[in-house]
């Protein structure tokens, strides 16, 4: 609907004195709101039923410049200490709310700064400055550029007198509106603690801030805060919708499955960093068993899916007749003393195939490590109620004594082994690549 609105406190100078606008008519002479809240304490509704002079004002200027402002009187007549910031910080508030729960989108509030008393001004500058509501902050300067100094009777008020007089009637009287530019103090905290939370690694923290005050930031930076929420919960086909046509260059890894296994890797190490150190361990079982295939595929020629059939279920299970077309069925029955059993395939069936078929001692040393401590550690932390720390999984780490980091250190040599990304490289790094990005964008 596009209509302009106004919410004035009036104070001593509306609507005209000293032969000219008082802030009030000044912002309605220049901005022209369709509608204008009036604030009136006790003293000014006093002068309102007196001789109506700020409604009158209105009405004339509205005839002279061609434009009608429907006028609503927010009436205080029990309000008599106006020195009080409290209650107008309080007032103004609920009075503000009241008038945006019925504007839309296109609308636009305009408030005035430069009526009323010290504690009134005081209130709505603390309310521009925290940015609490949707408003556009008018201050008025006087005519002088200096504070007023001469004492001008306001008890006798003749309107028709008033206005004729007024000067700023004249086409050329300067306009003295200055639009506030307030520190929006309420922005510059949340957008700190978007990056705190960003730094962090809490991306579904920093987004759902970052909704509050979304107006406020670069495209850019809005839908990088929700790639970095999809990212960290591994929700690929989102990233790749909100990435479509833009170039942030956030995978390390760009094809299909190891992008999807690499990226997993990568939420690991948040976990390890940010200490979440139950979900680590029970994260490292799917990771080690996708691992593990790649090894088999890229250092013993080995297919998994030579040698099993998904169930129903999309599991993946040992297949008798795969196995011994693979010539590994009784190579499994050998590494378990004739105790192997077909079902599930698990870290440690692929450990001993590893074992049995690479001829690279430090990568089947590494194998043998991962599975050992996911054995150790996992079904512990999957299955009972316990506070994992990085004691706890020094604890369990048997003969070893592996700190998170330690196993986070074996998973990076393990993908280096599986060629999807080197140890070293820039991939590791990645989140805060992205982080780097994200707070650039932020400003």
């Amino acid at each position: 609907m596009e209509k302009k609105i106004l919410f004035s406190p009036v104070g001593g100078t509306d609507p005209i004195k000293y032969l000219r606008d008082g802030s009030m008519l000044h912002i309605c002479r220049h901005y022209q709101p369709d509608l204008v809240y009036l604030y009136l304490s006790h003293e000014m509704m006093e002068y309102h039923r007196q001789d109506n002079r700020y409604v009158d004002a209105l009405e004339r200027l509205g005839r002279q410049i061609g434009h009608t402002f429907e006028i609503h009187l927010i009436e205080r007549d029990d309000l008599i200490d106006v020195q009080q910031y409290d209650i107008f910080y309080k007032d103004f508030r609920q009075e503000i709310q009241k008038i945006e729960q019925e504007m839309d989108n296109s609308d636009i509030l305009l408030l005035n700064m430069a009526s009323g008393t010290p504690a009134m001004k005081s209130a709505l500058l603390v309310m521009a400055t925290f940015a609490e509501y949707r408003f556009l902050p008018i201050q008025v300067s006087t005519p002088q550029k200096k504070m007023n100094k001469v004492y001008e009777d306001r008890d006798s008020f003749e309107n028709d007198l008033e206005f004729a007089l007024n000067e700023d009637n004249a086409q050329d009287a300067p306009n003295r509106c200055e639009e506030v530019k307030c520190l929006n103090l309420m922005k510059l905290i949340k957008m700190d603690a978007i990056k705190k939370h960003v730094l962090a690694y809490d991306y579904p923290a920093a987004l759902s801030v970052a909704k509050e005050i979304k107006e406020d930031l670069c495209e850019d930076a809005f839908r990088l805060l929700q790639i970095a929420d999809a990212r960290i919960k591994l929700d690929h086909d989102k990233m790749n919708k909100l990435m479509a046509g833009k170039k942030y260059h956030i995978y390390p890894v760009k094809e299909g499955n190891n992008r999807k296994v690499f990226e997993y890797a990568l939420a690991l190490q948040i976990k390890v960093i940010k200490q979440d150190y139950a979900d680590f361990i029970r994260g490292i079982t799917p990771l080690t068993v996708d691992l593990l295939e790649y090894i088999l595929k890229s250092r013993c020629g080995i297919l998994l899916n030579d040698c099993c059939k998904k169930d129903q279920k999309g599991v993946m299970k040992w297949h008798e007749g795969k196995l011994k077309r693979a010539g590994l069925f009784d190579l499994l029955q050998e590494e378990y003393n004739g105790g192997f059993k077909l079902g599930p395939v698990y870290a440690n069936h692929l450990e001993k195939l590893i074992a049995r078929k690479c001829g690279d001692d430090r990568l089947c040393q590494k194998v043998k490590a991962i599975t050992q401590i996911e054995s150790q550690v996992r079904n512990v932390a999957a299955h009972e109620i316990v506070s994992v720390t990085d004691q706890w999984i020094r604890e369990k780490t048997e003969g070893t004594a592996c700190s998170a980091l330690d196993i986070l250190k074996i998973i990076k040599q393990i993908v280096e082994f599986a060629g999807l990304a080197a140890e070293k490289s820039q991939a590791w790094n990645s989140y805060d690549c992205m982080n780097e990005k994200i707070t650039e964008y932020l400003g």
